[in-house]
């Protein structure tokens, strides 16, 4: 187990000399999680299945995955039931910066620009504003 630590150890204090030795300041990010993803939508609303389909493609470059959520399955009092269907939440926040709602009244989402495609998501989700 010592050696094991000492090992560990031993290449974190590597790095941080190296990295002062050269003057980079890199990150060592030990910790990387994948983003909670979640498709809320409720059967009936017109964009619900091209924007799956659009989530789908745009995951499969990637090796993070989302979790649909039927909004009729919540409990009436799950604000997320706000949202209007089809909604993609990364992290407990709209993709595209819609606010929290303040009532968990169900409808049917449409997005101003026009349903966002495959591109625009892979953009969205690696943080790069299409």
């Amino acid at each position: 187990m010592c050696t094991i630590v000492n090992i560990i150890f031993g290449t974190l204090v590597a790095f941080s000399l190296l990295s002062c030795a050269t003057g980079q300041h890199t990150t060592m990010d030990i910790n990387t999680t994948a983003p909670s993803i979640e498709f809320l939508y409720f059967d009936g609303c017109p964009n619900t299945p091209q924007l799956r389909e659009y989530l789908e493609a745009a995951l499969e470059q990637s090796n993070d995955s989302f979790t649909a959520i039927d909004l009729t399955q919540l409990p009436d009092t799950d604000i997320r039931r706000g949202y209007g269907s089809p909604t993609i939440l990364v992290n407990g926040h709209d993709l595209f910066d819609i606010p929290e709602p303040t009532s968990s009244n169900m409808s049917c989402r449409t997005y101003p620009s026009g349903l966002p495609n495959t591109q625009t998501l892979i953009a969205k989700l690696s943080g790069k504003t299409p």
